[in-house]
């Protein structure tokens, strides 16, 4: 399986591998908050536009016993809970629906609508959808759960316990789409401050066939990891369907 090592440079060729990503972050005091951060800047987030904010599910976090969805306060970003989490290994996740997206002649795109939508021609017509999680260990948890997929999806999980992710420690994760493995497929990454360039990233691997890849961080701090997804949908109305996915994370 071939490698690039950690906080190395990746040249990476191909403007949709930096549109907009979805990352989630939390943070777990007097209660639980958490951000959906939307956009090309982790891990801070920015202001979502009114007229895509239905495109989102609210956050939720999966626990071992039981499921908490959170409740939107102040930003369009910014979700809260009612208490803070009790110790244990959590899984806080985002989701952009899958949305119909078109791309007229003009260069300009229109949502919700596919090519029998509009009477302009149209240059491409994708359904796009998102998928962000975010591991949060608290107490003395072994953070064994992060392994746990959490959906029929597009993921990233690792196979390790959350809390055996360390500096110049190699581990594997894997990456899954409805629950089957997507092998030697590009997954990148990338910690907080690393540059402010969005075509400079600190990893960069490929899935082998049984859809694993081995990361190795030379950094501790908070990291992610994404990957893309394409397929033609066999739908002369919209002809692709595109998928992202980010894991973001602590490495001690």
């Amino acid at each position: 399986m071939k490698k690039i090592s950690t906080l190395v440079f990746v040249a990476l060729i191909g403007s949709s591998a930096f549109a907009h990503n979805l990352w989630v972050k939390a943070s777990n005091n007097n209660v639980i908050k958490a951000d959906m951060i939307y956009g090309h800047h982790f891990p801070t987030p920015e202001p979502i536009a009114k007229e895509r904010q239905s495109l989102f599910e609210p956050v939720e976090i999966v626990g071992e016993t039981n499921n908490i969805v959170l409740s939107k306060k102040g930003e369009s970003y910014s979700y809260v809970g009612k208490d803070a989490l009790k110790e244990g290994t959590y899984i806080i996740k985002a989701t952009y629906k899958q949305t119909p997206w078109i791309e007229t002649e003009d260069g300009k795109w229109e949502m919700n609508k596919t090519r029998k939508d509009t009477q302009k021609k149209v240059k491409h017509c994708g359904v796009y959808s998102m998928f962000a999680k975010y591991i949060m260990v608290v107490g003395k948890s072994d953070g064994a759960f992060a392994t746990k997929k959490v959906g029929k999806g597009f993921e990233i999980t690792p196979l390790v316990k959350a809390t055996e992710i360390k500096k110049d420690q190699p581990v594997k994760f894997k990456v899954t789409r409805n629950g089957k493995p997507v092998k030697l497929i590009d997954v990148y990454g990338t910690l907080e401050n690393y540059s402010k360039n969005d075509m400079s990233m600190a990893f960069y691997a490929k899935t082998d066939l049984k859809g694993e890849f081995i990361f190795k961080p030379l950094k501790s701090g908070f990291w992610y990891l994404k990957s893309s997804y394409k397929q033609k949908s066999g739908n002369q109305d919209c002809e692709h369907i595109a998928d992202k996915t980010t894991l973001s994370f602590q490495v001690k």
